[in-house]
């Protein structure tokens, strides 16, 4: 059975820590907090703002999303105050709230950015990446420009060579890992079963086929040009750094 390269590689960063402060309970726990740590960070969720302070006292978070109607304190007074304890914490405003005048306040008391709900976890995973990127943007080197696709320090984002980000899940992450290890050979789908820590013999095939139709689908829902999963007719799938 063939297999990607193996290769070298250096540790990989540690998990993003995001705290989700939302009241609704079941949102926070069943949808959000789940969805994001599949797609590579630590998150976790609290209702109360009193919840996000005590939680504070033990934990240290990179990003805080939260929404403005909470039990016991409004969302933006946590802005403002968390804005006025750390300059460089990401603060993003997650809420139903679609007033104009909620929206300014926000970004005026400190917020980087500001989501209204319902939003695909797709999109929230990404701007979280994003925010991060920026972030850090001050203390890292700027990145050698690339015209190949390739994934970024993290591991978590495919980066397309036009500058397109993809938020990446843990699944996708494992086959995207495995079919660049492969260096534009084709992987064999058992392979591929086995870098998602699967039995081929026991592993539904057509999930794996599903698996790699979505993250094809979705590295076609921008304007990068060829796609560069590829599948190769009788051996698997491979992927095309360079256009």
């Amino acid at each position: 059975m063939s297999g990607p390269k193996q290769h070298d590689k250096p540790a990989a960063p540690a998990a993003l820590r995001v705290a989700i402060v939302e009241d609704e309970e079941r949102f926070r726990e069943a949808v959000l907090v789940p969805a994001l740590c599949d797609f590579g960070f630590d998150a976790m969720g609290v209702g109360s703002a009193g919840a996000l302070y005590k939680s504070m006292l033990s934990h240290q978070f990179d990003i805080i999303v939260l929404d403005i109607g909470l039990p016991d304190d409004s969302g933006l007074n946590i802005v403002r105050h968390l804005r006025q304890l750390n300059a460089k914490i990401g603060l993003i405003m997650l809420t139903a709230s679609v007033a104009r005048q909620d929206q300014i306040q926000a970004l005026s008391e400190g917020a980087d950015m500001y989501l209204p709900k319902p939003i695909d976890v797709d999109v929230l995973a990404l701007t979280l990446r994003s925010l991060a990127r920026r972030l850090s943007a001050a203390n890292e080197a700027a990145p050698p420009a690339s015209s190949d696709w390739r994934l970024d320090p993290t591991g978590w984002c495919l980066l397309a060579p036009n500058g397109t980000i993809f938020a990446l899940t843990s699944s996708e992450r494992s086959i995207v890992n495995a079919l660049i290890d492969a260096d534009g050979s084709p992987v064999t789908r058992e392979a591929l079963i086995e870098a998602l820590g699967e039995d081929p013999l026991v592993f539904d095939h057509h999930r794996l086929d599903m698996l790699v139709y979505r993250l094809r689908r979705k590295l076609s829902d921008s304007d990068c040009g060829q796609n560069p999963l590829l599948t190769s007719r009788g051996a698997g799938y491979l992927f095309v750094k360079r256009p």
